[in-house]
């Protein structure tokens, strides 16, 4: 006999699910081509001499910051992980511009930290003060596609999700 397993949750991660009231502004901040970091080279399984692109965004409620989002995405020559218009778009379908061909799937870890320092800037809130972080991995067949990191204001943060049950 199969067991209901009632807390298993669909939850949806783009910022207009995750913030209290609905970002009206986004502002690119860059993107700029790096060496990868030691969390990089283990997240995305790439060498540490090879290049990563990050692409860095700050969405607004008016004036105010509430989320600030660094995705990566190993850099192929010749192919562009995102959109033409350079338009913010969840992260799953920026990647999957260049993955039309196989299945992804997303692995998340969602935590309370302490912001660090270049977050705390971009939010405008002192360092160390606490941020949910949503951590997502972008996965094709177990092989990494790209990552992404969501520092989000506390005060602006919620996380609602469903479930199926059977």
């Amino acid at each position: 006999m199969l067991a209901k397993t009632n807390d298993k949750f669909v939850l949806s991660l783009k910022p207009e699910n995750i913030l209290k009231e609905p970002y009206n502004r986004v502002e690119l901040l860059g993107s700029e081509i790096i060496k990868p970091t030691i969390e990089l080279v283990y997240h995305l399984r790439v060498a540490p001499d090879s290049r990563i692109v990050l692409i860095n965004w700050l969405l607004f409620r008016d004036d105010l910051p509430v989320i600030y989002d660094n995705q990566f995405i190993p850099y192929f020559p010749g192919i562009s992980p995102w959109n033409d218009d350079f338009e913010y778009n969840s992260f799953s379908e920026i990647v999957n511009q260049r993955n039309h061909l196989y299945i992804t799937q997303e692995r998340i870890h969602i935590e309370a930290v302490g912001c660090d320092a270049q977050a705390a800037e971009k939010l405008n809130i002192p360092e160390d003060t606490p941020v949910m972080q949503i951590t997502q991995n972008l996965m094709d067949n177990d092989d990494p596609l790209g990552m992404r990191k969501l520092y989000i204001r506390k005060e602006c943060c919620k996380l609602t999700g469903i479930t199926y049950l059977p």
